[in-house]
């Protein structure tokens, strides 16, 4: 085949003699005439006539070309519109749902039309109710910080109640609450806020006040509650609630005013449970909305929105983050700025007096003749005797005076060991409980009285049922003692899960004094052992200060002045209660040595008479020394020592000159 530039010479070939010239219509039946035959033309003038001719033959090619071209594109746009047409009948809803969900119209789009199982956005609504484990209208969520916790609160009568589980675990222990008198109480330093259960209403500052619903009530289940606007009032916390006409009830909740991390939306986009594109969807998050970023991953930003809704949405749709801090919640009542918390005495050295019958002070005197350094004495003045608040005494004027003499403070000690009584039926009445806090004021002002040592003994069973009740006996008498200007203090054990109802974070509060009985860490009926080994004392002390945050001013560290003889025979254990120096002297008559255990800081003897065993850890100067050190090392300045009389020589002296240096 020739090249395009040969074209014209095929043109110019000869026609022969019959064949149709240019311009006849055979067809048609119509035939003009031929046209003379063209003269032979010199090669010159035939490569004139190819110049002439060119420009016309490329101009009809161009066309052809322009015109298939042009059909070529038509035939794509038709096809394009084909398709789109098609795309828009199977894919109508899809897109009317993206354009109207905003979605970014890109490959992965287009690739989620075609393929919608794997990648098109999921719109099915998560359950709410599920999600907030609601299980009815009452039920209200609680987010604490940026956390969905498990308690729910209520919705009653149009306002929001937090269990009293609820509000002791985030807000306050201090309420108090009697089922038997049907009342909730709050108690201050000068004065007890009462509500009766059920109602509006309730009494502060001799008030009477109200509220729009009631201040407390129980739950259908027998669940107590309170009043969100009540609880307010004693514990500083933000408390926002939440709801919509299906009743997705929530409260966002914040007792605590950190940093965080904010961002504002670029455009609309859906908040999920979890992230990814399937995961269901809590709520539509709009443009510009403000939220708080908890936690940054690669595509996917855990979040919280203004109404507590906690979720999922792309890193895509956030704008550049920023910090906030948001305004802290003020105004509550709080106990540590209401109560003393700087003891009157900076430093008690106290020694017990246990008698029995009354002493004008004579025995006191000889008692105390080598007690260097005491400040306090505490005598056994009141036995309880009844429920209805009944007691013995035995306080006598004179002994309070040669007391003072002798510069010794002294604090009355009240004890329910003497008679076997119902303890709840006296701590959960209040009117016994006013009775007997009347009666103790009374007679400590008669008697010159400085202050009153507490010291009921409650077995673990007890403590269970009575704690609570003992503790608002305590927040009620630490009101009229003090106004009488009268110490309060009150002997607890060491603190324990068994014996937790004495509340020892509450008395930090309420006493001036908490007197921590850092012995008998073994006693009658258990295995022989130290009656306080180094390790027993730290840990009481420890678990005082740190788990309980007693200040350490106000924390007496109790010691023994008595150790006990053990005795193993035939599988039994006995033991005999004696005093330091009558320990010392059974060891030294039976020629005995005694070896230093480090271990409990505390000379160790042990003796084989016969059949039976004998073991004493032995009370002494060194002894006294390693728990003095342990004090000054924990800021505990206060100690007090049971009982006097069984001290041995050169206890005081010890105790006086560490403590004071």
């Amino acid at each position: 085949m020739g090249k395009i530039g040969d074209t014209n010479e095929i043109i110019d070939m000869n026609y022969d003699e019959g064949d149709l010239y240019p311009g006849s219509y055979a067809d048609d039946g119509y035939t003009e005439e031929p046209a003379p035959r063209p003269k032979k033309r010199s090669s010159s003038s035939k490569k004139r006539r190819k110049k002439r001719r060119r420009p016309v033959q490329a101009k009809r090619a161009n066309k052809d070309v322009l015109k298939r071209l042009g059909q070529s594109v038509l035939a794509v746009i038709i096809a394009v519109a084909l398709i789109a047409i098609v795309i828009m009948i199977a894919f109508g809803d899809r897109i009317k749902e993206s354009l109207a969900n905003r979605e970014e119209l890109g490959g992965r789009w287009l690739l989620s039309l075609l393929y919608p199982e794997k990648y098109s956005y999921g719109m099915d609504p998560a359950n709410l109710k599920d999600y907030f484990t609601l299980f009815n209208n009452e039920d209200v969520a609680i987010i604490l910080q940026d956390e969905h916790i498990a308690a729910h609160a209520k919705l009653l009568d149009g306002a929001v109640y937090f269990s009293i589980d609820t509000v002791r675990d985030l807000f306050t222990k201090r309420f108090y609450i009697n089922t038997d008198e049907n009342k909730l109480l709050y108690s201050t330093s000068t004065q007890v806020i009462s509500n009766v259960i059920g109602e509006k209403t309730y009494t502060m500052d001799g008030e009477l006040k109200s509220l729009s619903a009631p201040v407390s009530r129980f739950g259908k289940d027998g669940t107590f509650y309170i009043n969100a606007d009540y609880v307010h009032l004693f514990a500083d916390f933000d408390c926002n609630f939440y709801t919509n006409d299906e009743h997705i009830n929530r409260v966002q909740v914040y007792t605590k005013w950190e940093e965080d991390r904010v961002a504002t939306l670029k455009n609309d986009t859906q908040l999920r449970i979890r992230g990814g594109i399937k995961s269901e969807v809590l709520r539509q998050v709009n443009k510009g909305e403000e939220v708080e970023i908890l936690e940054t991953m690669e595509t996917w930003s855990k979040i919280k929105t203004e109404d507590a809704f906690i979720g999922f949405v792309e890193n895509k749709t956030l704008n550049e983050s920023t910090t906030r801090t948001l305004p802290a919640a003020t105004g509550a009542y709080h106990p540590e700025k209401d109560y003393n918390m700087t003891p009157p005495v900076e430093q008690v050295l106290l020694g017990w007096h246990q008698i029995f019958e009354a002493d004008d002070g004579t025995a006191m005197a000889e008692l105390t003749a080598s007690a260097s350094g005491m400040n306090v004495i505490s005598p056994t003045w009141f036995f309880l005797k009844d429920e209805e608040g009944a007691y013995t005494q035995i306080a006598r004027k004179n002994y309070v005076d040669k007391a003072h003499e002798k510069g010794y403070q002294v604090w009355a000690l009240v004890e329910n060991m003497e008679s076997d009584f119902d303890e709840y039926a006296l701590f959960s009445s209040s009117e016994r409980r006013a009775a007997l806090i009347e009666n103790l004021i009374a007679d400590s002002l008669e008697y010159g009285i400085d202050g009153i040592n507490m010291d009921i003994e409650l077995t673990d069973s007890k403590l269970s049922k009575t704690g609570t009740h003992y503790v608002q006996f305590l927040r009620e008498l630490s009101i009229e003692a003090h106004k009488n200007g009268l110490s309060l203090s009150v002997d607890v054990p060491p603190p324990t899960e068994s014996n937790k109802g004495f509340d020892m974070e509450e008395l930090g509060y309420i006493m001036d004094y908490v007197i921590l009985m850092a012995y008998d860490e073994h006693y009658i009926g258990s295995d022989a052992g130290s009656v306080a080994s180094i390790g027993f004392v730290e840990k009481a002390l420890n678990d005082s200060l740190q788990k309980y945050q007693i200040p350490a001013a106000k924390l007496v560290c109790g010691m023994p002045f008595y150790t006990r003889i053990w005795k193993t025979e035939a599988g039994s254990v006995t033991s005999d209660a004696v005093g330091m120096d009558t320990a010392w002297d059974w060891v030294n008559n039976r020629g005995l040595e005694a070896i230093w255990r480090e271990e409990e800081c505390q000379y160790y003897v042990e003796y084989q008479d016969g059949t039976a065993l004998y073991q004493i850890w032995l009370e002494d100067v060194s002894a006294y020394h390693a728990r003095t050190g342990l004090m000054k090392e924990k800021g505990v300045k206060s100690m007090a020592g049971w009982k006097l009389g069984l001290e041995g020589s050169g206890v005081w002296d010890a105790i006086n000159g560490d403590l004071h240096q």
